[in-house]
Order: structure tokens, then sequence, then C-alpha cells
């Protein structure tokens, strides 16, 4: 063993660096499981211009699907168009289907729909991560923001914009493709 003059405690080590201490992997791997610093792991992705996304309930797993022109809540691996490329637009987000080129948005009635071809006011959303995970997506409704939920109208449940205290809205999760 070589003493070094500038370490009071030399180690008997063959390793380059001396005077470090590394814990076991074992207390390491522990530490960071407990750690609350440790980074949060979302099973959502960000939604973000450039991107292209499935968009998924939180609660049932169906998707966003386009099918004959209708958007329905349906299983993944069906028939219909599932990709939304999220774009940006005076700092609004918009999904535009990837097969049929059009926007997701709503109607006058706050039925969503996918007939835009350009992305404008009525197909303006912000996407707001609960703490849960996930998201809530919300549309602009002249001056305010209405939540992304169910509707039932004359006996049938649509997707729709849905005004403040009728509904949390759908907790959405963008899986990137």
């Amino acid at each position: 063993m070589v003493l070094n003059q500038l370490d009071p405690f030399p180690m008997d080590d063959d390793s380059t660096v001396h005077g470090a201490m590394t814990p076991p992997e074992t207390v390491a791997t522990f530490l960071d499981e407990q750690d609350p610093l440790t980074p949060f792991k979302p099973t959502s992705s960000v939604p973000w211009p450039g991107s292209t996304f499935i968009i998924r309930s939180a609660e049932s797993g169906q998707v966003l699907t386009l099918v004959d022109g209708q958007l329905i809540l349906a299983s993944p691996g069906g028939r219909g168009s599932i990709h939304w490329a999220c774009v940006e637009t005076k700092g609004w987000l918009g999904f535009r289907n990837t097969v049929s080129g059009r926007y997701l948005g709503h109607d006058n009635r706050g039925k969503l729909r996918c007939v835009a071809d350009r992305h404008q006011a009525w197909e303006n959303f912000c996407a707001r991560l609960t703490p849960d995970g996930g998201y809530i997506l919300q549309m602009t409704h002249f001056e305010r923001l209405w939540k992304v939920g169910m509707q039932v109208e004359r006996g049938k449940e649509m997707l729709a914009k849905v005004g403040e205290g009728r509904d949390d809205g759908i907790v959405w999760e963008f899986v990137k493709v």
C-alpha cells in the first residue's frame, strides 16, 4: 500500500479514485424508491405541437376515434382513425386527424366534431394536468373554458364540451406515436 501524504485516511484499494465511498447497489436502489424528489413518471405524454398522439380516456381506456365522420370513444384496434397531430395556433392547441386532415372542434351546440379544415376559435384546446395524472381538455366558449366530457342528447351519449358545474370532464391520456 502506498501512503498518500494528503489523505489522512488512506484506503487499501486498487481503484483509481481514492476516498470516495459508494453505497452498495441495494442501498442506492432503496434510496431512489423512497426519495420524494425522484422525478414523476407520468402515464401520459405531454400534448405538444409537432407530435402525434392517440387520445385515450384514462378511466375507460377507450380512445378518441373518427369513424365515418363521427367522433366516438372506442376500444383500440377497431375500425376508425385514432391518430391526432397536435398543432399550435396563437398559443392554443389544436388536434388534426391524420387521415381526414380535419380538426377536432365543436358545433354551435357544443357537440364535438371533426369537420374544420383550419384551426380556428372553435378548434382551440387547453390541456390541464390533473393531480393524479392525465389531462382535462378544455375548449373555448366565448371568454370561458369548458371541459370536454359526455353529454346526453335525445337519449344518446355523445362527446361534448360541458359547462361549469355540470361535469368534471373526462381525464385524457396522450399516447405519443
